[in-house]
């Protein structure tokens, strides 16, 4: 099969790749479209440890799956990750936290830019119809904006700050704003500042904005992208800590897997937590169940965000189209 991979001598596409094997209760996925934004990137740059096929934001149609042979002919989003189901937190039911975690497109599991992929049948979610496959690819990064909304009690009087310009915290801002008309975002990016327009969404430049200790909660978001200082590191925290009132959260929303140069550095900010009696909150992944439930409510505008399509037979080239700065998702076309 055709696959877009990584190997040591960089990217490159193989038109006779290794068909995937499948067991029971692996289901074989025909990919249909796959995203690709900065943390496919970033696996490009070596920001991020990888070695085969690129890609995590999967759709694609079910060709085989003999633990549930009614899926078959579905089209379905897949979950990237791959829990070993057996380690203290996967049987206490915590296996977003497993202690073995694997991840399609990451490390050495192959990902799904490749023309089929095989994966547990509990990894694929039906996408109902009348969503289009392309909007699709964005269910897991839909899904983390919903976690990270129920983190925080969020009320109609409460004020919130989401810090960032890139794909999540676009889409944190858009599910945060559904309940909260307070809520703004604060970024370096100039250009994206006329989606907020769009949503309606109050915006500001991050260095232009004051620290009155004012906001109930700021939610920190680091995207694999490159970015500016202020929205990364020790500059962003203390920015974050700034907006803060007494007994406010602070939400870092970041990706799953450690990227070389991502980060919060709140290596100073230990005074400031305990001065102003402040929570601190990680924010990891969300159900990718949840995050295609959200697009079929109409929860978030996604098109905007989808800013260039590219097919898989270009190989290396449509790493460069996405690698744009100007783009926040290009969408891989791999079967019709």
């Amino acid at each position: 099969m055709k696959a877009l991979l990584i190997d040591q001598n960089g990217p490159r596409l193989d038109a006779a790749y290794t068909d995937p094997t499948r067991s029971d209760p692996t289901a074989l996925v025909r990919v249909l479209c796959v995203g690709v934004g900065g943390l496919d990137l970033a696996a490009v740059a070596g920001r991020i440890e990888h070695a085969g096929v690129l890609g995590h934001e999967i759709v694609g149609r079910v060709e085989a799956c003999d633990a549930d042979p009614a899926i078959v002919s579905a089209t379905v989003a897949v979950d990237p990750e791959l829990p070993c189901g057996i380690c203290d937190n996967c049987t206490a039911g915590m296996p977003r936290h497993c202690r073995s975690m694997q991840r399609l497109g990451f490390g050495s599991t192959d990902g799904g830019l490749a023309e089929f992929v095989a994966v547990p049948r509990r990894n694929l979610v039906r996408i109902p119809d009348g969503i289009e496959t392309d909007a699709a690819v964005l269910s897991q990064a839909v899904a983390d904006a919903v976690h990270v909304s129920r983190l925080v009690p969020v009320q109609r009087t409460t004020y919130v700050t989401v810090v960032g310009d890139g794909v999540s915290a676009l889409l944190i801002a858009q599910i945060l704003a559904r309940r909260n008309a307070s809520v703004r975002l604060l970024g370096a990016r100039s250009d994206r500042f006329g989606l907020c327009e769009r949503w309606r969404i109050a915006h500001r430049d991050i260095r232009e904005a004051g620290l009155r200790a004012d906001q109930d909660v700021v939610v920190a978001c680091f995207d694999a992208e490159p970015t500016e200082a202020d929205l990364s590191g020790r500059e962003a925290a203390e920015r974050a800590l700034g907006m803060l009132r007494p007994r406010g959260a602070l939400v870092v929303s970041g990706p799953a897997v450690p990227i070389e140069g991502v980060g919060l550095d709140l290596s100073s900010a230990a005074d400031a937590v305990v001065a102003g009696e402040l929570r601190l909150i990680g924010a990891r992944r969300g159900a990718i169940s949840e995050g295609v439930a959200a697009i079929a409510a109409g929860d978030v505008d996604l098109a905007p965000l989808i800013t260039a399509r590219a097919k898989l037979d270009d190989g290396v080239a449509l790493l460069r189209t996405a690698a744009d700065p100007t783009q926040l998702r290009t969408v891989v076309r791999v079967a019709a």
